[in-house]
């Protein structure tokens, strides 16, 4: 292994109290996620960091903190990559879907949408991808080719490695179980030999979705459009309280007037802003007109 460090002492990492609070405050910087000195995050951050530092030539919390201070975007990817939690699949909390469709049947009739014919989603935190297709299937279901709309949907994530899993788009057979059965004929294509326990994504769906790096943490979110629909599900409930009021105000600027917020069923806005108003559960319409300065 780099660095001739054959293994770590994980019993040395879960002692180190110092060592785990500068750790756990560069990840509370750099992603939201907010671990407090308890035993149970030791032992969880000490587990998934000691399998990647090895491989970085490291047995301590110190050196790992000098590297990522360092700048060294390769091991922030890697740190990053070990901690974030990527547990999704196909149709997660479905009633979102079905009020998606709602939604989308209700945009579609509406004289500025008939107009332009334009829909732009951003599937934030997508980890493996499934969010952002199960989107584009729900999508697909109401508005048709035929229809002659542009659609547009941005599904980022901070974990760059997670990303890519989420751009091929291939995933074990049994992952569809979830997926309607004539969604599943329709967007998905069965490997073949050694593969034929996998099923891809067809192109007709992946052409829908663009893939970036993206965190939440960022000072602004500078996107050149406004979205119809943002879903952020299960992501906030890492965060702190003055990290989740920042992130909601955020992506309200990110809305069009009447666009929609989509959060996990355990997570609230309560106090972040004015601006959105409650509309079912977990799903949040913005209500205010553009603020000024703010582009449309």
């Amino acid at each position: 292994m780099a660095g001739g460090v054959f293994g770590v002492d994980v019993k040395m990492l879960e002692s180190d109290h110092a060592g785990f609070s500068k750790i756990a405050d560069y990840l509370r910087r750099e992603s939201g996620i907010n671990l407090t000195l308890s035993a149970k995050n030791q032992t969880l951050l000490a587990s998934r960091l000691s399998k990647i530092m090895p491989g970085l030539g490291m047995q301590t919390y110190a050196e790992l903190h000098l590297a990522l201070l360092s700048g060294r975007r390769d091991i922030r990817d890697i740190f990053i990559s070990a901690i974030t939690t990527n547990t999704t699949h196909f149709f997660r909390e479905r009633q979102h879907f079905d009020i998606l469709r709602k939604l989308l049947a209700e945009l579609q009739i509406k004289p500025e949408k008939k107009k332009t014919r334009e829909l732009r989603v951003w599937c934030a935190a997508c980890s493996s991808g499934e969010e952002a297709y199960s989107l584009a299937m729900t999508i697909r279901s109401v508005i048709q080719p035929a229809d002659n709309w542009t659609i547009k949907i941005l599904a980022t994530d901070i974990d760059t490695e997670i990303m890519k899993k989420a751009a091929r788009g291939v995933y074990p057979l049994e992952s569809i179980d979830s997926v309607p059965e004539n969604m599943r004929s329709a967007y998905f294509e069965r490997g073949r030999g050694d593969s034929s326990d996998f099923v891809r994504v067809r192109h007709s769906l992946r052409e829908l979705i663009t893939f970036a790096p993206f965190n939440l943490m960022s000072p602004s979110y500078p996107f050149q459009f406004k979205f119809d629909f943002i879903f952020c599900r299960n992501v906030m409930i890492y965060f702190d309280k003055p990290e989740i009021q920042q992130t909601i105000r955020k992506m309200e600027t990110c809305l069009r007037p009447g666009g929609h917020l989509f959060l996990g069923h355990s997570e609230t806005i309560v106090g972040a802003t004015p601006g959105l108003k409650s509309c079912a559960a977990a799903v949040y319409e913005r209500i205010s007109t553009l603020r000024k300065g703010e582009a449309a």
